[in-house]
């Protein structure tokens, strides 16, 4: 579906790897780590923090980077851990600075920066 969502089509030969799971070089745009990394702010982890309120109907999507490191697996597990690099007040609102680094069996996979605005 994310494929799909961002421009890949069942009628280019060259995007049926990342739309039909039986091709033999199945794998996953390398875009597709933003949204593992999205866990860290919705899956609980960012509205739990004790003295910081998150409402994310008041949240605006900053800016993201992604550093790869190596190719995505086709199975298994990543080992994902998301911190607060900053946060920045700006007045009428802040800007939390997240990085998560995602790894398996104890190589860096990637790492993903997201900036989120909070009004």
């Amino acid at each position: 579906m994310y494929a799909l969502g961002v421009g890949a089509s069942m009628k280019l030969p060259k995007d049926l790897k990342f739309l039909y799971e039986g091709s033999s070089d199945f794998s996953c745009l390398p875009t597709f780590g933003v949204i593992i990394a999205q866990k860290s702010m919705t899956g609980g982890g960012l509205a739990e923090i004790p003295g910081l309120p998150i409402n994310f109907a008041k949240v605006l999507h900053g800016e993201q980077y992604l550093q790869i490191y190596k190719p995505f697996p086709r199975a298994g597990k990543l080992k994902c851990e998301a911190v607060i690099a900053d946060i920045l007040d700006k007045g009428s609102g802040l800007v939390i600075v997240l990085d998560d680094s995602h790894t398996r069996r104890q190589y860096d996979v990637y790492t993903c920066e997201s900036d989120l605005f909070h009004l």
